[in-house]
């Protein structure tokens, strides 16, 4: 009996060390990640319309912690997002806040966003392959982002008929400070398909205050 479980040990101890020599463990990839997405917005007030495409970018900067020897890892790091809303309402302050106001002149105009930039955090439970030529991969995870700038740009008439005006103003009331959503992204290679979905306010205290956004678009792996 005492050579049986000798033996049985023996076996399994040399059983897991074979393993552990045929699975190593993954190392750490997708670090850097370039994005470039659209927004989608939605509970604007009034009859307020957008672009199509409101065009953002995203960068991120994780560390990769591989899970033991599985396909899985976690990873956790630092970025920085701008969202961006083109619209037919100017940002503008009334009666002690901002609001947005319908273009009631009829203005002739290029160019009117308004651009929210924040610092991000992201976290990330990852999935990929290996032994493939290329790897697949599904990351999912969540952002938590601290507002950092924010600003329109107006290109156009300042009165009608009037001359081309270039305007900026980067003193703007009644924007949460906070953005927390899920995020995903699934690609083979280097190119994915990626997704965040907005959970908080974006806007306080005016009539833009149940606004919301989804972004979709592609983003890149640097390394």
């Amino acid at each position: 009996m005492k050579k049986f479980i000798l033996l049985f040990t023996v076996f399994t101890l040399l059983s897991i060390d074979v393993v552990s020599q045929e699975i190593p463990r993954m190392r750490p990839k997708d670090r850097l990640i370039f994005g470039l997405f659209t927004d989608v917005w939605s509970n604007l007030p009034g009859d307020m319309e957008t672009k199509a495409i409101n065009r953002g970018v995203t960068i991120d900067y994780l560390q990769d912690f591989p899970i033991s020897t599985s396909n899985f890892s976690f990873a956790v790091g630092l970025g920085f997002a701008s969202h961006n809303l083109y619209g037919d309402y100017f940002y503008e302050r009334t009666l002690g806040r901002h609001d947005f106001v319908p273009n009631l002149l009829d203005l002739d105009y290029d160019r009117n966003k308004i651009s929210l930039n924040y610092l991000n955090i992201p976290l990330e439970l990852r999935f990929r392959t290996r032994n493939t030529p290329q790897t697949f991969r599904i990351h999912a995870g969540v952002k938590a982002g601290l507002l950092v700038n924010a600003h329109t740009k107006y290109v156009g008439e300042v009165l009608p008929g009037g001359r081309e005006t270039k305007y900026k103003e980067g003193k703007l009331d009644n924007i949460e400070s906070f953005m927390f959503g899920f995020h995903g992204r699934i690609g083979y290679g280097r190119i994915n398909l990626n997704t965040f979905i907005n959970l908080t306010d974006i806007f306080e205290g005016n009539n833009a205050q149940d606004a919301s956004l989804v972004s979709f678009g592609l983003s890149f792996i640097i390394f």
